[in-house]
């Protein structure tokens, strides 16, 4: 079965690491898959995400130079699929929903379509959560709807979006199904190396922007830091809250206690070496950051939201703390620096959920599904 997976980028995030991984997998089992990477302008970000394939014999296309409607792109893209005569098409994200939805209705009615919810309109969920009552019937709404219509079949990374998107009727039942990630960083693990830390530390991995809730974990920290000084909080990532959350920082008069590490290319070794993992998100797609610290044996502590308590068991892999309690969140924390054995043993239950269930072969088997059904459909 020869499939192309489309989707618009600029940097490696969540949904390009979901195709780094199910795409390598998928062509050891004999799938012939390629990769079509479509933005405004040239990133520099995609070169790690094309390298990545190009190392394992994966094609990939490249449509840059245009905007979301350009003719000239829907163009460009027709004669793409035109040409290459894909047996399946895989959209991940709005605009590649929307863009393949369009080719279908107007150029390839037969052409078989797999929709992959990675999340939800951003400015809906971060007020909201994953919370149907609320929906309006906004445009990211009825673009959503209508790639759905148009689509063979749809899938979610979480029961979470999956409710939003059956309860909030932009995608009939009987064609969506959740399937959850599945993540080997086998490589990356054998790069980093057991070494005493030179400092004791809790580390948040994401982008700096407010719905990954910075502000309340910074809020908590005075808290923190008030038990004891020595501890600390490494912050990796960059974005467009990072000036606010500096001020609130200087502000707060946490000093050294919190460090901004900005963007990291491979933060393993840095949650190796990290105590335990922060996810303070008010909602979550997913959270693949859960899983990367489960990697390295680290628990989780997070706000008990979609989809953070669809993967962190309280208690056993990690703690859920009620939303948005910061007094009870800073509780956590210290619980979990002074009692390192239950940190650790948390840590190890993660790691074994990890390889029990969130595998890249089972997310795999679970898309194959998928694809064999879609592929059979009779028109």
């Amino acid at each position: 079965m020869k499939i192309l997976f489309v989707q618009k980028m600029a940097a490696i995030s969540g949904s390009e690491l979901y195709l780094m991984h199910l795409l390598p997998e998928l062509k050891k089992r004999g799938y012939e898959v390629k990769v079509l990477i479509i933005f405004p302008v040239v990133p520099p970000g995609t070169k790690p995400f094309i390298d990545h394939f190009r190392e394992r014999g994966i094609e990939t296309f490249e449509i840059y130079g245009h905007h979301a409607l350009s003719p000239v792109l829907f163009f460009r893209l027709r004669k793409l699929l035109k040409k290459e005569k894909f047996d399946l098409v895989q959209s991940n994200l709005v605009h590649a929903d929307l863009w393949l939805a369009l080719q279908k209705m107007l150029f390839f009615p037969r052409m078989r379509l797999v929709s992959v919810k990675h999340g939800f309109d951003e400015a809906y969920s971060a007020r909201y959560g994953n919370n149907p009552a609320f929906l309006k019937k906004s445009l990211f709404y009825w673009v959503q709807k209508f790639s759905g219509y148009f689509a063979d079949y749809n899938v979610t990374i979480s029961k979470g979006l999956y409710n939003i998107y059956v309860q909030g009727g932009i995608v009939k039942e009987n064609r969506i199904r959740n399937i959850y990630y599945g993540l080997d960083l086998g490589d990356k693990e054998k790069k980093v190396v057991d070494r005493e830390p030179e400092e004791t530390y809790a580390l948040i991995l994401g982008r700096l922007v407010q719905y990954k809730g910075h502000s309340m974990l910074l809020e908590a920290w005075k808290k923190v830091k008030a038990e004891n000084p020595a501890w600390k909080l490494y912050i990796v990532g960059g974005g467009n809250y990072e000036a606010e959350l500096k001020k609130q920082h200087q502000e707060s008069g946490l000093g050294d206690s919190v460090r901004f590490l900005g963007y990291q290319a491979n933060p393993h070794q840095l949650i190796k070496d990290a105590r335990f993992m922060l996810v303070t998100s008010t909602f979550e797609g997913f959270g693949l950051i859960m899983l990367e610290g489960w990697v390295h044996k680290k628990p989780v502590i997070g706000f008990d939201v979609p989809a953070i308590n669809e993967a962190v068991t309280d208690g056993e892999t990690g703690r859920l703390i009620p939303p948005f309690d910061t007094g009870k969140l800073a509780r956590a924390i210290i619980d979990y620096f002074n009692n390192p054995d239950q940190t650790r043993a948390q840590g190890e239950a993660g790691y074994r959920r990890l390889h029990d269930y969130f595998t890249v072969a089972r997310m795999t088997d679970e898309m194959e599904t998928v694809y064999r059904t879609v592929a059979a459909k009779n028109y």
